[in-house]
């Protein structure tokens, strides 16, 4: 409610100050508009909010300087930063309200807003929308790294690939740097290439000297790793990750992920267990009740699934997408329908490999393999190896009585990475057993 009410207020004195400013303007005769828009007579000078400032402080502050907009800017970064960290999503809410007051004050040079509009579509999902703003916070600042990665990393969700490409090429052509080999990595990853990402990645770990830089690093080593079924190389990473910053989540997470895949599944669980009950992202508690599951604990198993319909709809009322996140939730656990509503939902939205893949999953469990290939296909265009993608591949094939190639992608994908899914990887193994076991004509 203060919050609210500090936006309200904030709104309100930005308002009078455009009113009064019109009403000066369009009472006099000949008069020539200023460079900036125009102040009340009895407004003061801005003053800036301490450099440091947090939460608290830049609310205290904007209550008394409502017109300060790099106040604002900060402040719905910080609560979009706040809400990323605790999983609280009516903070994202706020964040864009702080923005937008930012944006109304100074629309022209107000490329940390502009930013922060950016990196809060992305946080939300929604990826054509990260991307447009990026481009306009570029605008105004061509060289700004952080913009430009935003910028990389929407147009990788997108699927649109060759632009990412291009454009981490040019950012790392006129500023080198850890977070610009990253995304190299991933581009080159999903290109097929993964020893090269792999060079990489570790590239970037060298070079990185910032704890964000480091921290990413070495997680995209962890998941790198974990991909290609290498499961020491990846507790390493993760553990490297961890000497950063002991909390990250998708480090910790990793971590959890590769015990189970070396065989520690109670230790898997309890690690996921802590991250669920800190951070409790539908992954994290899905991934959870799936160990849940595995152990022979069903009704735990339950309990987690249950809180990821809760996220789903507290999320979606604060301006979250999560239709990847639900779609092969729902396909994994026994929900067809909804998975494959959602999985077309976000097609309309974006032409990734990994929505491509959801969506030909999502037709295959909902018993229309044929119609499922094309998208099977178009998931695997790049020459992206990823055992998940290669399972489900592999079982639209068999669908549509092509068990010769089935047979193949599932000897691939267990090759690739053994553990691939605490449900799948066994359902796999016993599927291409059962191949194996058939006479060959």
């Amino acid at each position: 409610m203060r919050i609210r009410l500090l936006i309200v207020v904030g709104t309100f004195m930005t308002a009078l100050a455009m009113t009064l400013g019109l009403v000066l303007y369009f009472g006099r005769d000949n008069y020539v508009p200023p460079a900036s828009p125009p102040r009340a007579l009895d407004e003061g000078p801005v003053i800036l909010a301490p450099p440091n400032a947090g939460i608290d402080q830049l609310q205290a502050h904007l209550r008394k300087q409502p017109r300060d907009y790099q106040g604002w800017a900060r402040l719905g970064v910080s609560l979009l930063r706040q809400g990323q960290d605790t999983v609280d999503h009516t903070l994202y809410s706020q964040a864009g309200r702080a923005l937008s007051n930012s944006l109304r004050i100074e629309s022209d040079y107000n490329d940390v807003a502009l930013r922060g509009q950016a990196q809060l579509a992305y946080a939300r999902n929604d990826y054509p929308g990260a991307l447009r703003w990026a481009d306009q916070a570029l605008s105004v600042n061509a060289r700004d790294r952080d913009s430009n990665l935003l910028r990389i990393d929407a147009l990788i969700s997108l699927g649109r690939y060759d632009e990412a490409l291009l454009a981490a090429k040019e950012l790392h052509a006129m500023d080198p740097s850890a977070g610009s080999v990253v995304r190299l990595a991933r581009l080159a990853e999903l290109g097929g290439n993964a020893a090269r990402a792999k060079v990489l990645l570790a590239h970037a770990a060298e070079i990185a000297t910032s704890k964000p830089d480091r921290l990413r690093a070495f997680t995209a080593q962890g998941d790198l790793a974990l991909r290609q079924g290498d499961f020491a190389a990846a507790a390493t990473a993760y553990r490297e990750a961890r000497r950063v910053d002991s909390t990250d989540p998708p480090a910790v997470a990793g971590t959890a992920q590769a015990l189970f895949a070396q065989g520690r599944l109670a230790t898997a669980i309890q690690w996921y267990r802590d991250l669920a009950q800190r951070v409790p992202e539908p992954q994290y508690v899905a991934e959870l009740g799936d160990l849940y599951t595995v152990a022979g604990k069903n009704v735990s198993a339950a309990a987690q699934y249950d809180v990821v319909s809760t996220w789903q709809t507290i999320a979606s009322d604060n301006g979250v997408r999560v239709t990847m996140d639900l779609a092969n939730f729902a396909a994994d656990h026994g929900k067809q329908a909804l998975a494959l509503r959602l999985a077309r939902a976000e097609w309309k939205k974006r032409h990734s490999i990994e929505v491509a893949d959801a969506v030909a999953w999502a037709l295959h469990v909902s018993g229309q393999d044929k119609a499922a290939v094309p998208f099977a296909n178009y998931a695997a265009r790049t020459g992206y190896k990823d055992a998940t993608f290669l399972y489900h591949r592999a079982m639209i094939e068999r669908g549509v009585g092509n068990t010769a190639r089935a047979r193949e992608l599932l000897t691939e994908a267990l090759k690739l990475n053994p553990r691939f899914s605490p449900l799948q990887a066994p359902l796999a193994r016993r599927i291409l057993a059962a191949l194996n076991a058939r006479p060959t004509a």
